[in-house]
This record gives structure tokens, C-alpha cells and sequence, in this order.
């Protein structure tokens, strides 16, 4: 997998893999890895989509809007 990166955004890695004394490639593996492991698990069946207020509209659900629903 490649990622591409700004020479700006680059330069910022490298200064935060150097202070930290390891290669550019490390902390971005680690931040990767770490939203990864604090993503919120999602399984269609357990959770309801949830609804929104709208006021006197009245409220809205996701799968009115989108039939992905599995």
C-alpha cells in the first residue's frame, strides 16, 4: 500500500520520527493502527440506525435516505 503525502506534511513525520528517534514510517503505522483499534465496531444487526429530529418535520432514519441495510 502507498500513501502520498505533502512535501509539508512529510517534513512534519519526519521531524515527529526523528524526535522520537525512529524512521518516518513508524509513526505513521502507529497512528493508523491506533484509529484502527479505536474504531467503534458497527454490525447492522445490533445496533438501529439511529433518527434523526428534525422538529416539525418530524424524524428521519438513515435508510430512508439510504437502502444499504443488510
Amino acid at each position: 500500500m502507498e500513501v502520498h503525502f505533502t512535501p509539508e506534511q512529510e517534513a512534519q513525520i519526519e521531524k515527529i520520527a526523528a524526535d522520537a528517534g525512529t524512521d518516518a514510517e513508524q509513526p505513521v503505522k502507529r497512528t493508523v493502527m491506533h484509529l484502527r483499534q479505536t474504531e467503534i465496531p458497527r454490525s447492522p444487526s445490533t445496533s438501529p440506525l439511529p433518527a434523526w429530529d428534525l422538529g416539525a418535520i418530524g424524524s428521519l432514519r438513515r435508510c430512508d435516505l439510504h437502502d444499504d441495510r443488510r
